[in-house]
């Protein structure tokens, strides 16, 4: 996948300028069940579909020292009580040699930028965290996060379909999965949707502003 670098600002999910920034299908399945971090779960979810968001569209840019991931689904549309809609990309170590399908392992932790559906009540809390991940829901704060640049999403939503764009520093990877969780259908945490295959970067390609190209 092209990362372009732009100069305008792709922060908001209608911003134009990801008009000219070319975007991906990447296939999602759900999170093996036996990778599942305890038998609750695996017993629990044995007979219960999940993963139900099967493609979404991956876009990327960059700007200065900050990497902006552009992802668009649709959803089942259905309420959301308890669990709400998320998604995050995560990104893997240099050796690391897994595939992307567990988010990772205690061997070989990912980097996560999880972003969640804020309900009004969960208004004060931040839109997306950077974590670590070491394997399905096992997700803990990131010991760097402080000290790097900041993680940030901005949202947007029309009837099932969601747009988010997910923000943070542009050397976090060379490499990168995809994960969606629908909230209607109780995921959460290991219970959700995951690309199968890495999706590489490659920062080469470039784009002058709408202004400049006028």
């Amino acid at each position: 996948m092209q990362v372009v670098a732009v100069r305008d600002d792709p922060g908001d999910p209608g911003a134009p300028v990801w008009e000219g920034v070319p975007s991906e299908t990447v296939a999602l399945a759900p999170v093996p069940l036996d990778a599942q971090p305890n038998e609750y779960i695996r017993t629990s979810w044995a007979s219960r579909p999940y993963g139900s968001v099967r493609e979404v569209q991956v876009a990327a840019t960059k700007r200065g020292e900050t990497l902006f991931v552009r992802l668009e689904w649709t959803g089942s549309g259905a309420e959301r009580r308890e669990f709400t809609d998320g998604a995050g990309v995560f990104f893997p170590s240099a050796e690391a040699g897994d595939g992307p399908t567990t988010m990772g392992s205690r061997a070989a932790p990912v980097r996560l930028w999880l972003w969640r559906e804020r309900l009004a009540v969960q208004a004060g809390l931040p839109a997306a965290t950077d974590l670590v991940s070491r394997g399905p829901g096992v997700f803990r704060p990131s010991e760097d996060g402080a000290a790097s640049a900041p993680v940030g999403a901005v949202s947007a939503q029309a009837g099932k379909a969601w747009t988010v764009v997910l923000s943070g520093p542009a050397g976090a990877g060379d490499r990168m999965g995809v994960a969606v969780w629908d909230g209607a259908n109780e995921e959460r945490a290991g219970i959700g949707a995951v690309s199968s295959a890495w999706i590489a970067l490659d920062g080469n390609a470039s784009q002058t502003s709408k202004k400049e190209g006028q």
